[in-house]
């Protein structure tokens, strides 16, 4: 059946690209053509009921990208398994198993000392080791799997927006997923063009830098002016076009554009992966992000893992040759059977590969992936939609908030509640009918015509709130994610139109259509939409709101040779610009210096009661066209705004009265291009105060926000005084500095400070009023230039430069406009301030839980990995206590398992309660390793002591083999023992990192570990879990894990043994960390260092010195040099990588320094030449392994060394600081 749609949708699409007026002209016919090709209609739109809705989708597509395919759990199964260790370690287990197979089926049994067959299970080891690897790849790749659902669902939120349509010559809003070919599209400044579309009715400019590259911005015009313009001046059978030549005018908008300035409606003609932008995204599919805190983790692991390989190289060479040592006659190898001496061998591998697997924390970046995962579900649910994954992470140590006011502080729910009509005042909060109806047609006229027709806010036609109506039906069938979301449902018409309020659109033209509506019975005959339609015709020029102008303005043809000029906008800067007004009889009166005072005087009232004040005037041309020359700069078709504001009106010209009195004067006329300059000025019609309350709980925040060491700025566009009496009452601006200039400054005198005077004043500034976008820019800029990390919130176009600068940028999800949530990272979907508090909650929790992962994980690494190293080295056989099975258990304790019960942690307040950690925090601060190398000690002397001291602890004779591998299996119980009652310790971290005194630090808030129990069921299941798995396999593990039966004796001992990492961790945490920092033996430590590098044998070279800046001072280093080279010998031997990681276990001290004021300072890393590594023997690298494992856990990392010397750590207590500057 043919479509009745006889457009090809490839001939759409060669409008746009490239732009082409030919093709709009010779293959559309022209746009009049194009639009009942479409069965569309420009005044009316598509019919509401869509009855040719799928005919339509099926011919021209819908506007949904194809989504990008994910990864299917088989794909990622694979993945996990390519991991190069995990095949290492399958391939020896596959020839372990080959051999253990050989043994049992190929050799003669053995017999006991009794002559009872001894089983043969050589084959179980294998086996086992097999189940463990694809038990982790199985465990890694669910965890991939579930991460890919959870971004793509995220993501889905971050694309889902709303725009408006014309349906029936209605505005309706409809999701951007539901736009159709055909519609007829409202755009106007801020938006992002969702489609492409060509404009038929307005004027606007754009930005088409994101789509094309070019900076410049576009001027677009409607469809039949460009036509017009064509035909007149390009031949028939010319191939010019557009892009062929400058001056063309351009009517085409292109998908992703943005809308600088103007308004106007557009066809859509290409939508989906049809429009230009669909297809660049689809030929994108951008991967996810990695967020800088994934960078420094994978950095650190990768430097774990370089000296964990390197620990099990050695390990493998000293077991080696230990083996084949006892090969030698007369040693207890000589006479085993071939198979066996392979078996050995084997084992040898298994063992040092399961160092590795062991060592390498490949759980680091999973941790992160998890924490965020969750963190920004979660947050979707509080009304934050993160659309930069850094953010998350970054709010957590966000130093400063510049927010506005409208909207985030307050409801913005206005109404008029104070004014001034003519020369009369009103003040209720129930109307004002009674001074209406004193108003001449002529005033009441000027208002209400200003009030309904400069605006782009129109009726919400449906104010049931339904959203099945107030939407089109095929939302129905495409409801976008956030629909389904509990939040979501429970506001079904909740975004950034949803609304039951009767007008829909910029609030505070909201609130001056209810003024109409209400007090002026200005739609009681006919509705908003018809008074436009009835007014079109005559409107010749529409100047829309922009934040940098602050007012809004239209030109309406009153009759031939008459034109008013209608304008509203901020009180203040419309009445500089008034030179007359009109009183309530409608006469006309000239404003003198008086009457000027008064009526500044009447806005500062207005705005010492916190109400946004707002003025309307008008002027009158009486000129034969429009735009008078006069006004007329590049575009010959409108007036120059600017120009047509005019100038602030000299105080001097308004004396001319004498007494007192003031003259009647009559309309401006302008006949002529000479008009005197004296002569131009509005009229104004009247003032209007408008309230805004505080949202409720805002006041709290600001106080929460100041309790975590984070200071509120206000910046707003509102004059000084309504700025000062909203920052006071919402605790931003202190009462007792309502007078002080340093804490309240106006847009224009900060913009004009010096940079040194901008630095000086805004530490103690707490409101910015009347400010531009660019002044907020400024502010951000000189905050960051101070080492804030600052988070700003914005709504309008102009915002984007402020938000993309800042650290962390909200833009609001209600009253935003598409340009600010494309600038923005995180959404504020109900633009209330206290969101803000909740991604500080969230942040620092995400921040919390990495860290309290990667306590928990460099805990069991080091323990593991020394236990493992050197019960190996001291076995006979060459064997370690621990199997490579029970090592890959403990290994998805402490990957897999941990990540999980860690990283959900949810936040409670207590996270307010410390000051934030700014700009290039260490990764591992000192409460952090000084817990880490504490309970590893804890483990190694525990688990040391079993093993070697077990079986006279246990057995008084002795012990047979199977006491012997009892105390095996109670060494590998005790182990993961500790680690479940270490996992409880992890779940406190810095509570008490600012506390310097004993009595200060025993608090339950530090030392409880058991608070908020109940808080994460994560944690607890997954703690149960281990406890459970562990249990079992101590029952039933048997050969498998090389596991027996205990005793009640070795539980008791295990589980009492494992629970001393409680009390150990509560007296870690009571040392303060000025103490460890003063005590640690500094120059016993470098003289250890020395030895250990084997620095004798490179005494001599490389020593120079190289000064580092700190506090302002170039400060000379006394290097390590020894240390360095045999740091940069083993990064170079294990990964071949000429680049050497900065190891930095401790902090250094200056010799150039007296010894009364040393300063501990950061060791800077230093590259290595080729011949360092000439000098570094094997057996330097081999004595520097506990060097190095002990580094790593003291928190080295390439980031640390970024940080401002006010973040290292300093000698004398009293000037340690919590990093937070």
């Amino acid at each position: 059946m043919p479509s009745k749609f006889d457009i090809e949708p490839s001939t759409l699409s060669s409008l746009h690209d490239p732009k082409s007026l030919r093709v709009l002209q010779r293959e559309c016919g022209g746009i009049d053509a194009l639009v009942d090709s479409l069965a569309s209609n420009e005044s009316l739109g598509l019919d509401p009921l869509l009855p040719d809705e799928d005919e339509r989708i099926e011919r021209y597509g819908e506007n949904i990208l194809p989504l990008k395919k994910t990864a299917s759990l088989l794909r990622l199964l694979f993945e996990a398994f390519k991991d190069k260790i995990l095949i290492l370690l399958s391939v020896a287990a596959v020839i372990s198993l080959a051999l253990g197979l050989y043994e049992t089926f190929g050799q003669d049994p053995e017999h006991d000392a009794e002559g009872r067959e001894i089983p043969k299970v050589e084959w179980i080891e294998g086996v086992a080791i097999i189940v463990a690897i694809a038990v982790v790849v199985v465990v890694s790749a669910l965890n991939d799997w579930q991460k890919e659902r959870q971004f793509s669902k995220l993501n889905a939120i971050k694309d889902e927006r709303e725009v408006v349509v014309f349906r029936g010559g209605a505005k309706t809003v409809i999701s951007i997923y539901d736009v159709l070919v055909g519609d007829i599209l409202s755009v106007e400044t801020g938006d992002v063009v969702p489609v492409d579309c060509v404009l038929i009715h307005g004027s606007c400019e754009t930005d088409e830098s994101a789509l094309t590259g070019e900076t410049h911005t576009i001027r677009k015009v409607a469809a039949d002016q460009a036509l017009k313009w064509y035909n007149e001046n390009i031949p028939e059978d010319s191939e010019i076009d557009i892009g062929d030549q400058k001056h063309i005018p351009d009517p085409f908008l292109l998908s992703g554009s943005k809308l600088l300035s103007g308004m106007g409606r557009a066809l859509v003609t290409s939508v989906g992966p049809n429009s230009i932008h669909g297809k660049i995204l689809a030929s994108l599919q951008v991967d996810t992000e990695e967020t800088p805190l994934q960078m420094r983790l994978s950095h650190l692991a990768d430097g774990i893992s370089k000296f964990g390989f390197l620990a099990a190289l050695i390990l493998f060479i000293i077991l080696l040759i230990k083996f084949l040592a006892n090969l030698a006659p007369g040693r207890r190898f000589h006479d085993i059977s071939a198979a066996l001496k392979g078996s050995h061998v084997v084992d040898i591998l298994i063992t040092a590969i399961t160092v590795i697997v062991v060592a390498v924390p490949e759980g680091l970046p999973l941790a992160v992936t998890l924490a965020l995962a969750f963190a920004t579900t979660r947050m979707a649910k509080d009304y934050n939609l993160v659309r930069v994954l850094r953010s998350c992470e970054t709010m957590g140590t966000a130093t400063a908030i510049c927010s506005d006011k409208t909207g985030t502080l307050t409801e913005n729910r206005m109404r008029v509640v104070r004014g001034l009509m003519g020369n009369i005042s009103f003040d209720s909060l129930e109307g004002c009918h009674k001074e209406v109806s004193q108003l001449s047609d002529k005033l009441s006229k000027n208002i209400t015509t200003n009030i309904l027709i400069n605006s782009t806010a129109f009726e919400n036609v449906h104010e049931d709130g339904d959203v099945a109506t107030l939407t089109s039906h095929s939302t129905l069938r495409h409801q976008s994610f956030w629909s389904k979301l509990p939040f979501f449902k429970k506001k079904p018409n909740f975004g950034m139109f949803g609304s039951s309020e009767h007008f829909i659109g910029s609030k505070t033209e909201c609130a001056m259509l209810l003024f109409a509506k209400d007090d002026f019975c200005a739609l009681d005959d006919c509705s908003l939409k018809v008074i436009r339609q009835m007014q079109e015709p005559s409107i010749v020029q529409v100047i829309p709101f922009e934040s940098a102008r602050k007012w809004s303005g239209v030109v309406v043809k009153q009759k031939e040779g008459l034109y008013t000029f209608y304008i509203k906008g901020a009180s203040e800067i419309v009445l500089s610009r008034c030179v007359s007004r009109c009183t309530v009889d409608g006469t006309v009166t000239r404003i003198s210096t008086s009457i000027k005072s008064s009526l500044e005087s009447l806005i500062t009232d207005y705005a010492s009661d916190a109400l946004r004040t707002i003025s309307l005037a008008h002027r009158d041309f009486e000129v034969t066209n429009w735009p008078p020359q006069k006004y007329v700069t590049v575009d010959e078709t409108v007036a120059d705004p600017d120009l047509l504001f005019g100038d602030v009106v000299d105080d001097s010209s308004r004396n001319f009265a004498s007494n007192g009195k003031t003259d009647t004067v009559p309309a401006i006329v302008i006949q002529n291009d000479e008009s005197s300059s004296s002569d131009s000025g509005l009229t104004l019609d009247g003032i209007v105060g408008i309230q805004d309350p505080l949202r409720p709980g805002v006041p709290e925040a600001v106080l929460q926000c100041k309790k975590a060491g984070v200071t509120v700025r206000m910046v707003t566009g509102d004059n000084l005084i309504t700025a000062k009496a909203i920052s006071s009452n919402c605790n931003i601006l202190p009462k007792n500095r309502l007078d002080d200039p340093t804490a309240v400054m106006e847009g224009p005198a900060f913009r004009k400070l010096s940079e040194a005077e901008r630095h000086a004043i805004v530490p103690s500034l707490c409101v910015l009023a009347r400010s531009s976008p660019d002044d907020k820019r400024l502010l951000v800029e000189t905050l960051k230039d101070q080492r804030e990390v600052v988070a700003v919130t914005g709504d309008g176009t102009n915002d984007a430069p402020a938000l993309k600068l800042a650290d962390v940028g909200f833009s609001m999800g209600r009253s935003g406009t598409e340009v600010a949530r494309e600038a923005s990272d995180i959404i504020l979907m109900t633009d209330d301030f206290t969101a803000i508090v909740n991604a500080i909650k969230w942040g620092r929790t995400v921040s919390t839980s990495i860290r309290k992962f990667i306590q928990f994980q460099l805990t069991v690494n080091v323990t593991a990995v020394v236990l493992t190293f050197v019960s190996a080295v001291v076995s006979e056989e060459g064997k370690s206590v621990l199997t490579a099975v029970q090592l890959l258990w403990v290994n998805l304790i402490m990957d897999t398992l941990a990540a999980l019960a860690l990283a959900t942690d949810k936040p409670d307040d207590s996270f307010l309660d410390q000051k934030p950690a700014g700009r290039h925090a260490p990764l591992i601060p000192v409460s952090m390793w000084k817990m880490i190398i504490g309970q590893s000690t804890l483990q190694l002397i525990i688990t040391f002591t079993i093993y070697f001291a077990g079986e006279k602890i246990f057995f008084d004779s002795e012990p047979t083999d199977h006491q012997v591998s009892q105390i095996h299996a109670l060494t590998f119980n005790t182990f993961v023992w500790l680690q479940f009652f270490k996992l409880w310790v992890t779940r406190k971290l810095d509570e008490a990192d600012d506390l310097t005194t004993v009595r200060s630090r025993i608090t339950a808030r530090n030392l409880n570990f058991f608070q908020h129990f109940f808080r994460n069921w994560y944690f607890l299941s997954i703690a149960a879990i281990i406890g459970g798995l562990q249990i079992l396999i101590m029952f039933v593990g048997g050969a498998a894990f090389s596991v027996t039966r205990q005793t009640g004796a070795q539980w008791a001992t295990a589980l009492i043994c494992g629970a001393l990492a409680l009390p150990w961790g509560i007296l870690i945490r009571i040392i303060p960390d000025v103490w460890v920092v003063k005590l640690f033996p500094t120059r016993a430590f470098h003289f250890l260092v020395r030895i250990i590098s084997l620095g004798m044998f490179n005494l001599g070279k490389n020593k120079r010195q190289e000064p580092l800046s700190f506090g302002g001072q170039n400060t000379e280093l006394q290097y390590l040099s020894p240390f360095e080279r045999a740091k940069d010998g083993l990064s170079k031997l294990s990964l071949g990588s000429h680049e050497s990681l900065p190891l930095n276990p401790f902090k250094w001290r200056s010799r150039s320094s007296s010894s009364a004021n040393s300063t501990l300072i950061n060791l800077s890393s230093r590259g290595s030449s080729a011949s360092d590594i000439e000098h570094t023997t094997a057996t330097g690298l081999a004595t520097m392994v506990p060097t190095v494992v002990g580094g790593a856990v003291a928190g080295w990392h390439p980031d640390v060394w970024k940080a401002s010397p006010k973040e290292s750590f300093r000698e004398d207590e009293n000037e340690i600081s919590d990093s937070s500057r």
